[in-house]
């Protein structure tokens, strides 16, 4: 469709990729951020050797990391949030429509559950903790008509794709990146009868970086195909067209947010405070197993009749080993440090405990000192700081059923799509 003077749409694919290049410029130290967490999380990360060429596993897979979020993720109980309508005014009759609409909600949840065999809320808390940020997105998709499927689309995303461009009241717009096969392009795109022209040439197994672009009135998308040998990467304009939705269809939670303008300050990662600490633990844990492996067995050392020293090598135990008659054999004495990287350890981990969970949250037995008023106190600390994570996750799913009940709202009549949601009344 043709551009206005007054329209803010992207009518190219440089003007796509132009507004994606500043989305996600604004995003660039937070995805430094967000990138240490996955490091952490899987661990890759440099483990300095104690030993030249020190062989076997330096560092175990950290499990602290993943335990944390997994611990806050159950206490924070997400499937057990309810809709909750309130009227717009009194009388019985806005009170039943607000009854119908929470009944509509809850089926809406279980069928987009059962369609789609993910539960969205579950997905988008684990992002919510692990990038600082959850991103709701809702789609309508007609072609659902044909299949019978519910129509809206709830989609979340891993927030490192997602670039919203935040003004005085609230997200303008925003792009998001994702590759896509060319097959699956293709089928799209000749579903609702666009062009394909530029795909004709593209294995069906390659995969095609796409920008999506979306404000409150309007929607685009630009592909980039790789160009073969000396060529320029192709970029085409796929869609550029009005949604018709009447709002920008993205909300999003932030974790440990901050008034702070900056997107790097604004929300992050439940362990992002204390990335650097969980490593050196770690670190700290390489060291002692190194330890272990050089001290573990005996080193002994002697002198032979002739004067020639002999080391009988500590890591070939049971192996026996040539000596000449007359050596006198002593045991070297090591002298273990374990003590000073154990306090420093229990350092790191009591600056992990403030920031997180205390050892107490997973089960762990608590020490003799401890009286169970102490105890009383950590859990409730540890509750409230879950508590505390609550809020904003609540907002952006009351956000979510907000869109739902515009999409039903704007789309239900006469569409042919199936908006109907059944509701278990005993549950």
């Amino acid at each position: 469709m043709p551009k206005t003077k007054d329209d803010n749409r992207p009518a190219t694919p440089k003007e796509v990729f132009d507004q994606h290049a500043h989305a996600k410029g604004l995003y660039g130290a937070a995805i430094v951020r967000m990138k240490e967490v996955d490091e952490l999380l899987t661990g890759v990360y440099e483990i300095p050797h104690d030993v030249r060429d020190m062989k076997g596993t330096t560092v175990t897979q950290p499990v602290l990391p993943r335990a944390i979020i997994e611990r806050v993720r159950q206490m924070m109980a997400i499937q057990t949030a309810t809709a909750r309508v309130i009227p717009s005014k009194s009388g019985d009759k806005e009170k039943e429509n607000a009854t119908k609409k929470e009944r509509w909600i809850a089926g809406a949840l279980r069928r987009t559950k059962y369609e789609s065999k993910r539960d969205p809320h579950r997905d988008a808390l684990f992002w919510y903790l692990l990038r600082g940020r959850a991103d709701y997105e809702v789609r309508l998709l007609p072609d659902n008509a044909k299949t019978g499927k519910f129509p809206i689309q709830t989609l979340t995303d891993d927030p490192m794709t997602i670039f919203p461009v935040r003004g005085r009241n609230g997200i303008l717009w925003y792009t998001k990146e994702y590759n896509i096969y060319a097959r699956e392009l293709k089928s799209d795109l000749e579903a609702k009868g666009e062009p394909i022209d530029f795909l004709l040439n593209v294995d069906g197994n390659d995969e095609i970086p796409v920008v999506e672009y979306w404000d409150d009135t309007y929607y685009a998308a630009a592909v980039k195909v790789a160009g073969k040998e000396k060529e320029k990467d192709a970029e085409t304009l796929v869609m550029s067209k009005r949604h018709g939705f009447g709002f920008v269809p993205l909300t999003e939670a932030r974790c440990m947010d901050t008034p702070l303008a900056s997107a790097e300050w604004a929300s992050q990662s439940i362990i992002g405070p204390v990335v650097s600490h969980i490593k050196q633990v770690y670190v700290l844990a390489s060291k002692i197993a190194t330890g272990v492996n050089l001290s573990y067995y005996p080193m002994l050392f002697g002198v032979s009749a002739s004067g020639a020293p002999i080391i009988v090598d500590p890591y070939s135990p049971g192996e026996v080993q040539p000596l000449a008659p007359g050596t006198k054999l002593e045991v070297v004495p090591i002298q273990v440090n374990s003590s000073v990287l154990q306090q420093l350890m229990a350092f790191f981990k009591s600056e992990i405990n403030l920031m997180t969970l205390p050892e107490t949250a997973f089960g762990a037995e608590p020490t003799n000192l401890q009286s169970g008023f102490a105890i009383s106190q950590v859990m409730n600390a540890t509750a409230s700081a879950v508590s505390d994570k609550l809020p904003p996750m609540a907002n952006a799913i009351g956000d979510l059923y907000g869109f739902w009940l515009r999409l039903y709202k704007e789309f239900g009549a006469g569409s042919g799509m199936n908006f109907s949601a059944p509701y278990d009344y005993e549950r």
